[in-house]
């Protein structure tokens, strides 16, 4: 049930958002397709973060392995089961996240597709849920996964600063892609 209320919040969180830039946008074009269909598939598109735990990054682990031997309908049900486990993720960390900043503010500026724009943005949008999330129930757990590619960093002291941080950002891209 955890996977699909957190499928599902993902959905609601970039449906509201990409609403909100839609009308903001006040546009009625095809470009609207591409922002929608970007939107969509950059909801989902972080989550390739664990296939890469599964298959590169960790295959010892026991779901990895479980994962090898099961069907694509399967990993769902092993995600659910070991999701809050999967805390040394690419993406899922400051470093990636500094990257998909740097990405997105690279292509809202040069003129890049909508799709892409959308793309970009979305990806950032479900990192940001996830950390707001893990903010508000662990602390602990959101340094954890957050700074791990970092070392001797204090992280838990300066967790707010960096959501405000990367918020105020985001609120730059969303204008960008306004």
């Amino acid at each position: 049930m955890l996977l699909h209320n957190e499928i599902l919040s993902h959905l609601i969180v970039t449906l509201i958002y990409f609403v909100l830039v839609s009308v903001l946008r006040w546009q009625l074009n095809w470009d609207l397709l591409g922002l929608w269909l970007g939107a969509f598939l950059g909801t989902f598109f972080l989550d390739i973060d664990h296939l890469i735990y599964w298959f590169i990054t960790n295959p010892e682990k026991s779901d990895s392995i479980e994962a090898k031997k099961g069907k694509i309908k399967d990993w769902l049900r092993i995600l659910k089961e070991n999701h809050t486990s999967h805390t040394r993720l690419v993406f899922h960390s400051a470093v990636g996240q500094a990257v998909l900043l740097v990405l997105a503010f690279y292509l809202l500026t040069s003129g890049g597709s909508i799709f892409g724009s959308a793309f970009i943005v979305s990806i950032n949008l479900h990192l940001l849920k996830d950390e707001w999330f893990d903010f508000q129930k662990d602390k602990v757990h959101l340094a954890d996964w957050l700074f791990w590619q970092i070392r001797g960093f204090s992280a838990e002291k300066h967790l707010a600063i960096y959501l405000i941080i990367t918020n105020v950002l985001f609120l730059i891209l969303t204008g960008l892609l306004i």
